[in-house]
């Protein structure tokens, strides 16, 4: 018999690559991101319930916010009547509480006559510093300053502050927010000022449950008690009940509100407390499109407030992204 190293080969190799077939498939690799856990500030254990209610306001305003440059900004603010918040059924027990948490870095002016300019800086450690400056006249200035730190299972800061230049203004606030489980978290607020005498510090301990569709929440410092429910009954549904008792006045109250979203842009909410006051915001935003694909916004908002002498006050604004 004539041996053919070609066919020699062909036989060999599908000898092997029916072997190849009979082995165990190589399973692929499946590489899991580890899971990283939701971190809450200390002024934030409450947002959510907050951010339900209502700011009612009363009179007509205006506002427009203008980018003028890459880091400039412009806030133009005009009122006619008392176009302010009028009422609120709850207090902010803790420091920045409900303010915007991450200012862009930049310079912003405002009809008032205000400056006001942040700076970001990251420092070794793992440390975040955050310069605030804000120039209100020749005489008034406030400067603050503040480093953040967060770990896995916690969150840290420090905020200095002085106003006017005035060493007797100096504060100095720590916040921090421990997650003992991921649900439950809890923190504390220290506040005191160095140069006062007698130095007492305020305060401030703070605990929440959080759960995929509702949120517990507690404060309780030396200016009252608060305990916040928050409930998310569908995605453009949500519901916050607030108890408020102040150590000064030494009265409670409960609120109740609710925040729906339409489909076509716009949001309604209304509140109701145990002081015989309610009212409600409804806003739409209006998009404008430019043919240099930027979008503007016009968010047209109305205001309802029944005071505690059940008068039926009026508010309507205009808000402009220009």
């Amino acid at each position: 018999m004539d041996l053919n190293e070609d066919k020699i080969k062909e036989e060999v190799s599908s000898f092997v690559s029916s072997l190849q077939r009979l082995l165990p498939k190589k399973k692929e690799l499946i590489y899991v991101e580890p899971v990283k856990t939701k971190l809450t500030r200390l002024n934030e254990v409450h947002s959510e319930a907050k951010s339900v209610f209502p700011m009612c306001f009363t009179g007509a305003r205006l506002i427009i916010l203008r980018e003028v440059l890459d880091k400039v900004k412009l806030v133009q603010q005009y009122n006619y009547g008392k176009a302010k918040e009028t009422y609120k059924c709850f207090t902010h027990l803790l420091h920045k509480e409900m303010e915007p948490k991450s200012t862009d870095e930049a310079l912003l002016l405002d009809s008032a006559g205000s400056a006001t300019a942040t700076y970001y800086e990251d420092i070794d450690g793992g440390y975040k510093m955050r310069l605030t400056s804000k120039i209100r006249d020749l005489i008034s200035s406030e400067t603050e300053i503040i480093l953040d730190k967060d770990s896995s299972n916690s969150c840290y800061s420090i905020t200095c502050s002085m106003k006017d230049v005035d060493p007797n203004t100096f504060r100095v606030v720590t916040q921090w927010m421990y997650k003992i489980t991921p649900e439950f978290c809890a923190g504390t607020e220290v506040c005191f000022e160095p140069l006062a005498y007698p130095p007492t510090p305020d305060v401030a301990v703070s605990a929440r449950y959080e759960r995929p569709s509702f949120t517990l929440s507690s404060t309780i410092s030396r200016a009252g008690f608060q305990a916040c429910i928050f409930k998310q009954f569908a995605p453009d549904l949500r519901i916050a009940t607030i108890v408020n008792e102040g150590n000064i006045s030494g009265k409670t109250t409960v609120a109740v509100a609710l925040h729906k979203k339409y489909q076509n842009g716009s949001e309604l909410k209304i509140f109701v407390d145990s002081q015989q006051c309610g009212g409600f915001t409804f806003q739409k935003d209006v998009l404008f499109y430019e043919p240099h694909n930027e979008t503007r916004v016009l968010r047209l908002v109305g205001s309802t407030l029944i005071d505690r002498q059940r008068r039926v006050k009026f508010g309507f604004g205009f808000d402009l992204d220009f």
